[in-house]
Order: structure tokens, then sequence, then C-alpha cells
């Protein structure tokens, strides 16, 4: 099972909702699910992403468990290639794909990209489709908005989409305090990075 976001445009107050929410989203389906990120997951308008050239939310992405999310046009390749050693997020571009690992199961011949890429078994484009559509081993997502998580199970046997939704975030989901503390780590750094632009 795949879950996925896109447009967060560093949006803290969602954060620490959103992980109960896909947390919970998880636990329903019974699933050691794959989680994405689509990209546009901060904004210059944003100070914090300002602040730290885009990386902040990325960084709490990292905390939430996410597997792979798309930071082309939001995290420069040098500030890509430093962050590699500190985070456990696969950071996709056009010119860098993350192979398949959500413990305990490794697979190489599944690679997340930001552009169609031959993949022996599965390519999942992590960038906005119009529709959830799979063919010739490529598998594209639908575009879902800010508080919205999109889902899709593929049968790899029969190299299919079997189920897909889009699913809203319900008001009043209690905010996972770990995330929450988390942020306010990253709003520190961003300040301090603020200062030393200033």
């Amino acid at each position: 099972m795949i879950l996925y976001t896109y447009g967060l445009r560093g949006d803290f107050a969602l954060l620490p909702r959103l992980h109960t929410f896909i947390m919970q989203l998880k636990a329903e389906h019974n699933s050691q699910a794959l989680v994405l990120d689509l990209g546009a997951s901060c904004d210059e308008a944003v100070w914090h992403c300002a602040a730290t050239k885009g990386r902040s939310t990325l960084l709490v992405l990292d905390g939430m468990g996410y597997h792979a999310v798309n930071v082309s046009g939001i995290v420069s390749s040098a500030d890509r290639d430093r962050l590699a050693s500190s985070v456990t997020t696969g950071m996709v571009t056009e010119r860098h794909g993350w192979r398949y690992f959500v413990p305990p199961m490794r697979d190489g011949d599944i690679v997340v990209a930001g552009t169609p890429t031959p993949a022996l078994k599965l390519c999942i484009v992590a960038r906005p489709a119009e529709q959830n559509q799979l063919s010739e081993r490529t598998l594209f997502l639908q575009a879902v908005e800010k508080g919205q998580v999109g889902m899709v199970k593929v049968d790899m046997n029969a190299m299919k989409i079997t189920e897909s939704a889009v699913f809203e975030m319900p008001k009043g989901l209690k905010p996972d305090a770990t995330i929450a503390a988390s942020i306010e780590l990253v709003e520190d750094e961003a300040r301090q990075a603020q200062k030393r632009q200033s």
C-alpha cells in the first residue's frame, strides 16, 4: 500500500495532526505502507522554509516516517548531498531516485523517482498526475490537496491498481506530541539561521 501527500507548503500547524491521520490509516489497513510526498512540501513565502532553504519541512517529514519526498525545486543539490547522512527519508529529484526500503522489506527493483525511470518491477513517479495510472511498470499518482492523503494498492503480480482512494483528514484529530516537539526544534534552528542571514 502507498500513502502519499502533496502541497504541504510548510504548514507546520497541519503536520502533527497529519501524522496522527497517517498512523490511523496504516492501522485501519493493517499495512506497512510506503509513505511518500509528491512535492511542494515547503514554500519560500513561509518564513521557516525561507530561513532553512527548504530543509525545514523535510526534517519534520523525516521524523514522521516518510520514506521518500520529492525535493525538486525545494532543496538545492548541495544541501541534498549534505542532508543525505542525517535523514533517513529518500530525497527524490528529477535526477535522483530512491530504492524501496520499508523495513523489514527491501527491494531494489522498485524505484521511486521524480520522472519515469526504467525499473525491473515498478517505478513510482513522485510527482502529481491527473489520475492514478499504471502502465509499462510505471505508476503515476493522482494529485491530492493539502489536508488529504492519497492511497493506492498495487497487485505486483498482475501489475494493476487494485484499490485507490483520497482521504480527507477529519477535524478534531489529536496532534502527535512527538511531531509537535520536533517542529519546535526545527523552528528554533530556523530562527538561528534567520539571525545568521540578517
